[in-house]
């Protein structure tokens, strides 16, 4: 019968040693967050018994995750995401009052230099995949706009790939850009149809997710940083309405906030006045900043 963790346990004579030392940390939230981790992982050991061999793999498991975090892929937040662990956090330190667009994970391939570009450019960039028209507005929960917004936008290819898994070119990055807004809070961007990919099962998460859940995959999105200093800054993901995996997101990362209509069209007048000689995708979305 399955147990569940708990720091309850009696200290043992080497806990309450290690909880004296780190108990002069000078810092009190370091200090706080520290004892209570050694607690928790001191209780987990001793109710599940692992044994030193355990350990060794445990610690092998993270170096195969560490070999392959770099820029642009780390594996881990792919973990945390796998287990719930970044959701958990969002929940518990990005409370949002109703109404306002929900925070979701940042992912493992996130960049912070990706190229600026002007109100309804093409991110694309030479992605593969049938074009995508995507527009709205950064606001406040007043409705007021946002007019220092910056929207940090990036995405997979139809084949289910970032431009970081694909001979990376840092001078020629594709799926991602950065949109300032205008004074009434509007953006505009074209790129491509997002699609479901499985998560990089390559390392560390391939190992634990065969071993467990055999869920690897995340459903069709795309990723949104906005960067504000009128409002608390924002992390997440808009999702397709019917995306394959809707409901077993590898990364649990899915709220029913979070899932939009990417209406599809045929050929002719897109909303900026672009004619489209084939058939396109539109997803307009409001961003609700706190």
């Amino acid at each position: 019968m399955a147990t569940t963790p708990s720091s309850d346990a009696p200290a043992s004579p080497l806990l309450s040693e290690v909880l004296a030392r780190f108990a002069t940390t000078d810092n009190p939230r370091l200090r706080t967050v520290m004892l209570s981790l050694i607690t928790h992982l001191h209780a987990f050991v001793h109710e599940t018994a692992i044994t030193w061999p355990e350990w060794e793999a445990a610690m092998g498991f993270l170096a195969k995750a560490a070999a392959v975090t770099g820029p642009g892929r780390n594996e881990f937040i792919a973990l945390s995401d796998s287990i719930g662990l970044s959701m958990a956090v969002l929940a518990a330190s990005q409370p949002k009052p109703p109404g306002a667009t929900e925070p979701t994970l940042i992912g493992p391939f996130f960049l912070d230099d990706a190229p600026t570009v002007a109100i309804g450019a093409d991110i694309a960039n030479g992605a593969s995949g049938q074009k995508l028209y995507v527009s709205g507005r950064v606001l406040n929960t007043a409705g007021t706009p946002i007019t220092d917004a910056i929207v940090n936008v990036w995405q997979s290819d139809d084949r289910g790939l970032y431009d970081v898994q694909d001979n990376f070119d840092p001078a020629n990055m594709w799926g991602r850009g950065r949109i300032r807004c205008d004074d009434q809070g509007r953006y505009a961007f074209w790129s491509v149809m997002p699609t479901a990919y499985p998560a990089p099962m390559d390392a560390a998460l391939g190992d634990l997710i065969r071993a467990t859940t055999n869920r690897y995959w995340r459903p069709a999105h795309l990723h949104f940083a906005i960067q504000t200093q009128m409002a608390a800054p924002l992390v997440t993901h808009i999702f397709a309405r019917g995306s394959q995996y809707i409901d077993e997101d590898v990364a649990f990362g899915v709220r029913p906030s979070l899932i939009a209509d990417f209406v599809p069209h045929r050929p002719g007048l897109a909303p900026d006045g672009t004619a489209m000689a084939e058939d396109f995708a539109t997803l307009s979305y409001d961003f609700i900043l706190t």
